[in-house]
């Protein structure tokens, strides 16, 4: 788990960067960033680490200083005073407003559970508004619709997988693990349903949807670092290169390729010796 110091290390120069750079619109966002939705046992968490470890790997500064949020690391953003100041840090008081605009036209219910729930999606649509950060859960593809930097993916397994998975993880009996699947899984599903009116299980809300027990994390982890150079692309593209450019130059970023990379169809190709460097590396790893 993240310290409160790497959480505020990481705000903290986000911000800086805000600071000494073109001011991001809010309905672009300035880096890309990542959504994970997962079936419960799928490997969410998991996934967002082995990103992180093939985002080492680029050269790139693109890919360099990311963070891994989830639900108890936005509660944290929420409620820890010290955290709350740098969020606010990120973006001026002009742009949280819009956001919050923006969510309010999105969501429905105000009870006061629903105002909490609210809170967390600001902190998330305003870090994603930001980018480099990796969202686990918390309705992420959702919360950030028409952000055109955002990859989506969503994990799903075999229902006795993923309950084996959490047999080894919770060190419970199958039928508590079975239980405890069945009840998150619909608790994720009822949030996406409740405060969007959508069904979690619709592939349309993403990218990518991922069967763990076939494909390797490692795999999918490289599948997506090509996911995010082709969004890259794409809205540099959409808006004729020079925002783009200007905003991840201006930010010390080099540029949307990673040196070695080459584009087919939008979408970047190792060189053989990257790529058998890359699978020597994570053979017989899961």
């Amino acid at each position: 788990m993240n310290t409160v110091a790497e959480l505020k290390a990481f705000l903290d120069a986000m911000s800086y960067r805000e600071t000494h750079a073109v001011k991001p619109d809010v309905r672009v966002g300035r880096f890309p960033f990542v959504t994970i939705s997962r079936q419960t046992g799928a490997g969410g968490h998991s996934l967002a680490d082995a990103l992180l470890d093939a985002m080492r790997q680029e050269r790139d500064s693109l890919f360099h200083g990311w963070q891994v949020f989830d639900h108890e690391l936005c509660k944290q953003l929420v409620q820890d005073p010290k955290l709350h100041v740098s969020m606010q840090a990120l973006l001026t008081e002009e742009y949280h407003s819009q956001i919050e605009d923006l969510l309010f036209n999105m969501m429905l219910g105000d009870t006061p559970q629903d105002i909490v729930v609210k809170k967390i999606f600001q902190t998330v649509r305003t870090l994603t508004t930001v980018g480099k950060a990796i969202i686990v859960g918390r309705a992420g593809s959702c919360v950030t619709k028409g952000l055109p930097l955002g990859v989506h993916v969503r994990l799903v397994a075999p229902e006795p997988v993923r309950v084996r998975r959490m047999m080894q993880l919770l060190r419970v009996s199958e039928q508590e693990a079975r239980a405890v699947v069945q009840k998150q899984d619909r608790d994720r599903a009822r949030l996406v349903r409740d405060f969007f009116h959508r069904d979690i299980n619709d592939p349309l809300l993403y990218d990518a949807v991922w069967n763990t027990d076939a494909v390797s994390l490692e795999a999918i982890a490289e599948a997506m670092i090509a996911l995010i150079v082709s969004k890259v692309q794409d809205q540099k593209t959409a808006t004729g290169g020079s925002r783009m450019t200007d905003a991840l130059v201006g930010a010390g970023g080099t540029s949307a390729v990673a040196p070695g990379h080459a584009l087919r169809s939008g979408v970047p190709v190792g060189t053989g010796e990257q790529r058998r460097s890359h699978e020597a590396q994570t053979s017989g790893t899961q």
